[in-house]
């Protein structure tokens, strides 16, 4: 902190810090919270919003109390904590200024440093007891006079304090860490902003800070999810249902494709899939059929079979190569590790041999003797028992193949055999470490060495708790950031280092390490882990049976199967008779009902399977909107609604509004598809004010809520729109240059305007047109043009906007007096209603003082800045309903209904005042 800046805040002392470095810490919080982003993107905004203007207004002596007051526990802790560091370190000043040195009191701490250091670099002995010597005379000579004694018993004081001396002063410190944090969030940061809101004058939240827009740069939807209504009583609905259709309708761009992603993302098993737009049954039955079959597959860890390359060499390949992956990797490690082993052990395994190796052969000979005469007598009929004996064990043997008990028993009987004898190969090496006379002598000889044990033990429990696995924590020291999995390495690293100098400097650990019989209890050891091994091994089983018949459905689905079977019958090569037989077998397509049987029995099988282990099964339909018409879109549900209705399945299928219309009207003098494909429909509606704002903290968190309230009246809470003119409004701030809402929502609002009229003007021109009507049409041209050229004269474009969205003057084209015809006409009432609306929000949101304004409108039930929304959702259903809609905003929002227009009450910004300064 610059020293300018320092004698700026402890201008307070005694007045609120009671010590210097109280004022130090508050004005590094205050220089911190400066270089906050949400603080230093609004500097600068306005006139008199500057860091210099921030920095004397929390210097005030008013805002330094408001600052304090959230933080004063914290602040009391270090002031006492700072007070009792003071005092010690006062105290131990009083004692170094009350000692007296001179060379009767400074002679005997040099002369027994001496001493230390010539006994720690290993000196003659005689050097160091003289130097000892004189130092106890010094300290003698010096202990007879009164000064002397003073010093020493001062010195060693301050040296018994020094440690409590330090310990107070860490706990200072920390408590000022910790003051200063509290300070910081809680106290100067909320009141900078006040300050800063202050600065910038009335309205602060017309400028749009927000913190990031990287949520507008994506139009992705699942990473941006927010709950609904609509998500919450889908969710409700599928808990009350073990399985059936439900139909998820609402206007397009309304969030029925992130709320079916959303439900997918969250269930076990699910298939999603889009309906085409020109549609066959049959080809989307085989779509979804094979969809299904390869996410079963997928969710089972196996890999779908790719008919990319439909050769058999390339399947052959492809099948092969994860196999041959899987085994040069662990050959690469297993072969290597092998050789180490058998190189290390193979003495001992030859010492094995040669002890024990001819027994074992003479008995190995001779049980093969009588097993190889036993099965020669039974051969030759001389053992009847024994052959009898025999042919039991046979068919017990086959009679024990699907017997789950005899199979069961035989598993836990080699499991069990390989562990005991593992287990008593392992043991018996550490039986015998402790019988062994040699070993006992060598290990007598290392507990004798102090310094070596000690030093081996503490590196193997150094090495024992160093485990760096799953530990990615770090470790603060100072700038630095020290991961704890490089701390734990080093010290294994050091205890390795510290148990091989133990072993080079000390012959009793190699001793031990390197006694004659240590290779053969090592190669037990390992021969015993093996077997231990063995036995819990288990083969990797095969595909189960869902996953087979998943495997074959794909290749009935996508392939076309051809076998061809030749047999040729002849004889002799000179003269051939014979004849030659082909036989060709190429299967058949298969039709929709045998196609349908065959995806609900698959389905239920795969959904069963699911809900034994407590887990959903969900089918997915998008876009069926996407057919053009409600009456495509019933044909299609017509059509497809024999795959529905399998147990425990979910089928949820986004459709049109008119879909959801014609479900509700069931049990009326009105019947169709959905009353008999349909179990149940959930409506999403536009969102409200409330959920726009959701949606918009979460992509562009930050926003202020006037450019909510702007985005969703242009939406009309259509969460695609909103999106998009949440996109908008960042591409105008570029354009703009500036941050203001009144200037952004007028440059937005012509603009969209514009564009809108552009579509109405093309589609104007499809009509038949006379030279008595064509006024008209270049009034409306002549106001397109001067939309386009921006708004240099806002009081002209204000006055031909109102003209044209009240019908006045040249714009006048429902009085009758012009011969239009009935599309035209209902083409221009409909573009003049979305001018109206359009100069609504041209009023509310393009006028200074919004905030104000807004305050204001709400003491009235149509000042709600939803209706606004409400208001562009109907033009959509009537431009008649919509213009009264409009007329009772703008009444509540105190705009003229008619006549000239002229600028909103309200305007202007007046300065407010800031918190801790007077106002003249």
């Amino acid at each position: 902190m610059d020293d300018q800046y320092r004698s700026l805040y402890e201008r307070l002392l005694g007045v609120v810090w009671e010590d210097r470095a109280e004022a130090e810490i508050y004005g590094m919080a205050v220089e911190l919270c400066l270089e906050e982003p949400d603080i230093t993107r609004r500097l600068g905004a306005r006139p008199g919003a500057s860091a210099e203007a921030i920095r004397s207004a929390m210097a005030a002596e008013a805002n330094a109390t408001r600052a304090v007051e959230p933080a004063r526990a914290t602040l009391d802790t270090f002031r006492r904590q700072l007070s009792a560091a003071r005092k010690s370190d006062a105290d131990q000043a009083d004692r170094l200024r009350a000692m007296t040195w001179n060379w009767r009191t400074g002679s005997p701490p040099v002369l027994c440093f001496l001493a230390l250091m010539s006994w720690l670099q290993v000196r003659p002995g005689a050097t160091v007891y003289a130097t000892a010597a004189l130092a106890a005379v010094a300290t003698l000579a010096a202990l007879s006079r009164a000064e002397g004694r003073r010093t020493f018993g001062l010195v060693l004081v301050f040296l018994c304090l020094a440690p409590v001396q330090a310990f107070r002063s860490m706990r200072a410190d920390r408590a000022g860490n910790t003051w200063a944090e509290d300070l910081r969030v809680n106290g100067v940061k909320p009141l900078m902003k006040r300050v800063l809101d202050a600065l910038l004058g009335d309205d602060p939240d017309e400028l749009l800070f927000p913190d990031s827009y990287e949520g507008f740069r994506t139009s992705a939807s699942r990473p941006y999810f927010v709950h609904s209504v609509g998500a919450e009583q889908l969710t409700r609905k599928m808990g009350h249902m073990d399985g059936g259709t439900i139909a998820i309708c609402g206007p397009r761009g309304s969030g029925k494709t992130t709320l079916l992603e959303h439900c997918v993302t969250e269930n076990d098993f699910s298939v999603m899939t889009s309906a085409p737009a020109t549609f066959a049954p049959q080809d989307f039955i085989v779509s979804l059929f094979s969809a299904l079959c390869e996410r079963y597959i997928e969710s089972e860890g196996y890999r779908a079979p790719d008919f990319a390359r439909i050769t058999t060499t390339g399947r052959a390949v492809r099948r092969v190569m994860p196999w041959v992956r899987r085994t040069t990797g662990w050959m690469s490690y297993a072969l290597p590790a092998v050789l180490l082993i058998g190189l290390g052990t193979f003495a001992a395994m030859r010492s094995l041999e040669q002890r024990h190796g001819p027994f074992l052969t003479a008995q190995t000979r001779h049980l093969l003797d009588d097993v190889t005469g036993l099965v020669a007598a039974v051969w030759r009929g001389e053992n009847i028992g024994a052959g009898l004996a025999l042919a039991l064990l046979g068919v017990m043997v086959w009679r024990t193949r699907k017997n789950r008990v005899v199979l069961r028993a035989l598993k836990d009987l080699w499991v069990w055999g390989t562990g005991a004898i593992g287990l008593t190969l392992v043991a018996v090496p550490a039986v015998s470490v402790f019988r062994d006379p040699e070993l006992e002598r060598n290990w007598d000889r290392l507990l004798a060495d102090d310094f070596a044990f000690v030093l081996l033990a503490i590196c193997a429990l150094l090495y024992m708790f160093s485990d760096s696995r799953d530990n990615d924590s770090h470790m603060s020291v100072g700038r630095w950031e020290i991961s704890y999995r490089r701390i734990h390495a080093a010290r294994r690293l050091l205890s390795v280092a510290g148990i091989a100098y133990v072993y080079v400097r000390h012959a009793a650990l190699r001793d031990l390490v390197t006694d004659d019989d240590n290779p053969v209890r090592v190669l037990s050891v390992l021969t015993g882990v093996a077997l231990i091994k063995i036995g819990e091994w288990n083969p990797k089983p095969g595909e189960p049976r869902l996953v087979r018949r998943c495997r074959d459905q794909l290749y009935r689905l996508q392939t076309v199967q051809s076998t061809t079977s030749t047999l040729t019958l002849g004889t002799s090569q000179i003269v051939s008779l014979g004849s030659s037989h082909a036989t060709a077998v190429t299967t058949v397509p298969p039709n929709l009902p045998a196609l349908v049987a065959d995806f609900r029995a698959l389905l239920s099988d795969i959904a069963l399977s699911r809900s034994l282990q407590g887990k959903r099964t969900v089918i997915a339909i998008d876009e069926l909107d996407r057919l053009g018409s409600d009456v495509k879109a019933l044909a299609f549900l017509g059509e497809v609604k024999a795959v529905f209705g399998v147990p425990h399945v979910h089928y949820l299928v986004s459709v049109a509004e008119d879909v959801g219309a014609a479900f509700v009207r069931r049990g009326l003098p009105y019947r169709d598809a959905t009353d008999s494909s349909l179990d149940d429909v959930v409506h999403v509606q536009p969102g409200t004010l409330a959920q726009s704002r959701r949606i918009l903290q979460k992509r562009a968190p930050g926003i202020s809520p006037p450019y909510v309230a702007l985005v969703h009246a242009l939406s009309g809470g259509i969460p695609r729109d909103l999106v998009r003119y949440g996109r908008r409004v960042m591409e105008t701030e570029k354009k703009a240059g500036t941050v203001e809402l009144s200037d952004i929502s007028r440059t937005l609002v012509l603009d969209e305007l514009y564009e809108t009229l552009s579509g109405f003007r093309v589609l104007l021109g499809r009509q038949e047109w006379t030279e008595a009507a064509s006024p008209v049409l270049e009034s409306f041209r002549r106001l397109m043009a001067r939309l386009k050229s921006g708004t240099g004269d806002l009081r002209a474009l204000r006055r031909d906007l109102t003209d044209f969205a009240e019908g006045r003057r040249q714009f006048d084209f429902s009085g009758g007096l012009l011969p239009l015809g009935a599309e035209t006409s209902r083409l221009l009432v409909e573009a003049s209603a979305y001018a109206y609306f359009s100069l609504t929000l041209l009023d509310v949101f393009g006028t200074e003082g919004f905030t104000r304004r807004s305050e204001r409108a709400h003491a009235s039930a149509d000042g709600d800045p939803q209706l606004l929304a409400e208001a562009r959702q109907e033009l959509a259903v009537s431009p008649y309903t919509a213009r009264s809609l409009l007329r009772s905003i703008r009444r509540a929002w105190g705009l003229p209904v008619q006549g000239r227009a002229h600028a909103p009450r309200g305007a202007g910004r007046r300065p407010r005042p800031v918190p801790g300064q007077r106002t003249p």
